[in-house]
């Protein structure tokens, strides 16, 4: 199993910051000698209302810089003899959140770059690739320039439809992993046999990963930082789970991992699925 194709957005910026994000998605797709299509545009320029960012950047000044930037990662899939497409969003008859979310629905992978702080038309981007595309989103720190494939993997399993859509998304990269390690946060909610996480051990084993369960208690600090705390630990590159969406009164309540995901930003390289 390997991806084929992988859908990208790059957010126009300086060319060291493109490169930088682009480095995991260009070593990634060499690794399975997928089709990259990459998306150039700028997420937040088209809508004057937000703060910050670009968004009082002259449409000119903005067009010029975004076709500088479409150049240059042609020119650096054009170098590692990639197969690819590289253009621009089409259309305005559309959100914005739609519009990697449309390219991801034909492909096997969505890659964008995310941050602590992300702008509101970056969050829609993401946000309508995980929810939308109905395929796995991979988010990369962009304070990362990660140009290697991650080897160590933690999964976040749940049981839940979502997790099992990650899990399923995240194989080539955990049949190709040093180490894949299932958490379970045993003291969260109950499980019935057929949802155990040594069964998903099992099954992972099965597809050739070299996986091994680790239960963790949630404590007091809630579910996202226990599930952290076994990633520092065993030096983890990558973290797979599954992404949900609440009422805002039960993410008051209860909390939600995949909202403190997207208000903190990826610890590191993770991959989401809804």
């Amino acid at each position: 199993m390997a991806y084929s194709t992988i859908a990208l957005h790059v957010e126009p910026d300086t060319l060291g910051a493109v490169d930088a994000s682009i480095a995991l998605p260009l070593a990634l797709a060499e690794a399975h000698s997928a089709h990259v299509a990459a998306l150039v545009f700028a997420a937040n320029v088209y809508h004057p209302e937000m703060a910050g960012g670009d968004a009082d950047m002259p449409e000119n000044d903005m067009a010029a810089r975004e076709e500088g930037v479409l150049l240059h990662v042609r020119s650096a899939l054009e170098a590692r003899g990639l197969r690819f497409e590289v253009r621009g969003r089409s259309s305005f008859a559309y959100g914005i959140g739609e519009v990697l979310a449309d390219q991801m629905r034909v492909s096997d992978l969505g890659v964008v770059s995310f941050g602590s702080g992300a702008d509101m038309g970056k969050r829609w981007v993401t946000t309508g690739g995980i929810f939308s595309s109905g395929r796995p989103m991979l988010l990369v720190p962009s304070s990362q320039a990660a140009a290697s494939v991650p080897r160590r993997i933690v999964v976040a399993w749940d049981a839940s439809p979502a997790a099992v859509r990650a899990v399923h998304g995240a194989l080539p990269f955990m049949k190709q992993a040093e180490m894949v390690t299932v958490v379970s946060v045993t003291d969260d909610k109950e499980f019935r046999s057929g949802q155990s996480a040594v069964g998903l051990t099992h099954l992972l084993a099965r597809h050739g990963a070299k996986a091994e369960f680790q239960p963790v208690q949630r404590g007091s600090g809630g579910v996202m930082p226990a599930i952290l705390d076994v990633a520092r630990n065993i030096q983890a590159d990558m973290l797979v789970m599954g992404a949900v969406r609440h009422a805002p009164l039960h993410n008051l309540l209860f909390g939600s991992a995949t909202q403190d995901l997207l208000d903190r930003g990826p610890a590191m390289v993770t991959l989401l699925a809804a």
